[in-house]
């Protein structure tokens, strides 16, 4: 039997550096796959991450929604020297992650997660974060390091429920440099059967980069989780597969389903 993505050719969106995994898997099934970026992660600078990085020692909760904000406060962390050890005499606070990848970055920094939501997404966060603290916030300190374009929902609705929030942005997704022309020519050159998003920054990038390639909305795309999807809509592209977890081994299922789908 052949693998269910052969001759299939999908082009992955993420960041540079972020791909090797989801591109290892669509190899493994098959398919072609190129890789262009359309967003870039550049942390803020130092003086602003230090400010995250001095909030670690008053926070009852450290609340990470993207591996890019576990690399990027960790790592100032420790080249200030003041990263805790993991069994030490001051460890970090508890630990809640949006997701497994998210929680897997924490770990490799010798870490334990307090706590991964069933739903890896904002809405997830909320509910089992509530249900893990016995129905009540009020007065936790969390601190929440994440990108500069960022839902709105998870801090506002913890400090609703009078949580004491303190969201420091420590990264930014920008446009690469050069994208756009090599957007336009991959299309013309070797055009993809499915291009995959992975957030809804990867989409919103790709619809001003894409804004030259002539029928780009007739694309079939693939989306991570609801969010991106909804996203992926409002710039009226065409969504054919979305995977039942945001999670990248989910997503590489569903598009393989997709494509079984049309073989059968």
């Amino acid at each position: 039997m052949s693998p269910s993505l052969h001759h299939r050719t999908i082009l992955i969106t993420r960041a540079q550096g972020q791909a090797p995994e989801f591109q290892h898997l669509l190899e493994e099934a098959g398919a072609r796959v190129l890789h262009l970026p359309t967003i870039e992660i550049r942390p803020r600078p130092d003086q602003e991450l230090d400010h995250a990085v001095e909030a670690l020692k008053s926070c009852d909760w450290l609340m990470f929604t993207s591996a890019n904000a576990v690399e990027i406060l960790l790592d100032r962390a420790q080249a200030l020297g003041k990263l805790p050890a993991p069994k030490g005499d001051s460890p970090l606070p508890k630990i809640c992650t949006i997701g497994p990848a998210t929680a897997d970055k924490v770990k490799s920094y010798g870490y334990a997660v307090d706590l991964v939501p069933e739903l890896y997404q904002a809405e997830g966060i909320l509910k089992d974060f509530l249900d893990f603290n016995g129905g009540r916030v009020e007065g936790l300190r969390i601190l929440l390091p994440r990108a500069s374009r960022a839902r709105e929902l998870l801090p506002q609705t913890l400090r609703k429920q009078g949580a004491e929030v303190n969201l420091i942005e420590v990264y930014d997704t920008v446009v690469p440099k050069g994208s756009r022309s090599k957007l336009t020519q991959l299309f013309k050159s070797q055009p993809p059967d499915l291009i995959t998003f992975t957030s809804s920054s990867t989409v919103s990038n790709f619809a001003t980069l894409a804004e030259k390639v002539e029928d780009v909305q007739q694309f079939r795309c693939a989306v991570i989780g609801p969010i991106t999807a909804a996203t992926a809509r409002e710039h009226g592209l065409k969504i054919v597969v979305q995977a039942e977890r945001s999670s990248v081994p989910d997503l590489v299922r569903a598009i393989e389903h997709y494509f079984q789908q049309l073989s059968t």
